[in-house]
């Protein structure tokens, strides 16, 4: 990974200024719901929503979750692909 960490603050610009409301997480794997993070405003929110295993309803997560998510990736490409998802810019890099 030769980029620099995302930050929280980064993941709120990129989808303020590019009106990002919603990013897809995973499909459950019983009913196929798709799990996503959403923004109000500038706030985050994680929704589960499927209640298949534990259906509390969105909740409200810090920016640095998101972030958290995307600098996890060890595949270079699933990183850029996030990025470009909560419209981040894709880094300059010599792949």
């Amino acid at each position: 990974m030769s980029e620099a960490l995302v930050t929280g603050e980064q993941v709120r610009e990129a989808m303020m200024s590019a009106n990002i409301t919603r990013v897809d997480h995973h499909p459950c794997g019983i009913c196929g719901f798709m799990v996503h993070y959403f923004r109000e405003g500038d706030l985050l929110y994680f929704d589960p929503g499927c209640s298949c295993v534990a259906g509390n309803g969105p909740e409200l997560r810090p920016w640095d979750d998101a972030a958290a998510w995307i600098n996890m990736q060890s595949k270079d490409e699933w990183r850029d692909k996030l990025r470009k998802q909560f419209g981040l810019p894709q880094p300059e890099t010599d792949r």
